[in-house]
């Protein structure tokens, strides 16, 4: 079983979610910005499909030059931009610094499409960092942005961060009535990628509640419907979190596939972190199961993968600090 800090951890975490956070892109209308305007364009473009270095290369220069223009709003989106992908790697204290700035300009301008992403993401980032009260206060701000802008999509994510903050500070009933909120506001607009979202949620709160029957339910139902409509990355997450269910009430052998299926869905994602925790998890299985070398041979693969992504962060960063990104 998971140590509960870890899942604290876990579920609060921005891979916890993937799927549809709120659009962060509007066009501006001035013909002074357009060039700006593109600059965004051809960045979400990459942003979409991960090309994470295309992606900010395009923002950089969008913020370069609304910055040189002095247009604030254009500048704060650029920042919140490019602060998304810095969480989104794993780079939380740089996201946390392009956020603020982003911020600090939105007071100064009329409330833009992108003030309620700059504060969402700045919690999700406060929340890694431990500054779970400063988290909080933002996830509500952001909650209040977006529905002051009717951001209906915007809403339901910032319940979710919300909402399994206030469960993870032993706030239950708080915490459960806004992941209702989020599942009810997602599934009656027929959101098929934020009902995922919020099915899981529940499910990482009943987690996080001891809960493990209750869990499990809600991640296979959230399991039936990615089956309907396959999306890797959410199905990687949920037959990760199964296998933990199945370890928790001592039915290691179904654990065991679903880990495995976990493992290579993850490794086809190019995600190591999803990866290696599911190799992780499949030693605990196989050892609780029994099966001895199978547990030693998988935290084998586990081990050799955080020590690949170690080297990989020296190479890439030679003066930035030492650990590996998903240890900070």
């Amino acid at each position: 079983m998971i140590p509960f800090h870890l899942l604290v951890t876990l579920v609060l975490s921005s891979s916890a979610w993937p799927l549809d956070e709120p659009r962060l892109f509007q066009p501006v209308s001035s013909a002074r910005t357009l060039k700006g305007d593109e600059l965004l364009r051809i960045g979400e473009i990459h942003d979409v499909q991960n090309h994470f270095s295309e992606a900010l290369t395009y923002y950089e220069q969008a913020r370069e030059l609304f910055r040189a223009t002095k247009q604030r709003q254009g500048e704060a989106t650029a920042l919140t931009r490019i602060g998304l992908i810095l969480e989104r790697q794993g780079r939380r204290e740089d996201a946390a610094a392009q956020l603020r700035d982003a911020l600090a300009l939105f007071s100064k301008v009329p409330a833009g499409p992108a003030h309620g992403d700059a504060l969402l993401t700045l919690g999700k980032v406060s929340t890694w960092l431990g500054s779970r009260e400063e988290a909080g206060r933002l996830f509500e701000r952001a909650l209040d942005r977006y529905s002051r802008s009717r951001n209906v999509q915007g809403v339901v994510s910032a319940r979710i961060q919300l909402g399994l903050l206030r469960i993870s500070d032993g706030l239950t009933q708080e915490g459960l009535q806004l992941l209702d909120q989020a599942f009810k506001g997602a599934h009656n607009r027929q959101d098929h990628n934020q009902t995922l979202a919020a099915l899981l949620a529940l499910g990482d709160a009943r987690w996080i509640m001891d809960e493990p029957d209750a869990a499990k339910q809600y991640y296979e139902r959230a399991l039936a419907l990615v089956e309907q409509r396959p999306q890797a990355g959410m199905e990687a997450a949920l037959r990760y979190r199964v296998s933990a269910m199945y370890g928790v009430i001592g039915q290691q052998e179904k654990g065991i596939e679903l880990a495995k299926r976990a493992a290579t869905l993850y490794q086809s994602l190019h995600d190591p972190s999803g990866e290696a925790a599911s190799w992780a998890l499949l030693a605990s299985l196989h050892e609780a199961f029994g099966q001895h070398q199978e547990a030693d041979e998988s935290g084998q693969r586990a081990l050799a993968i955080f020590r690949r992504r170690q080297i990989v962060v020296h190479a890439a960063r030679p003066s930035a600090n030492p650990l590996p990104l998903e240890s900070r």
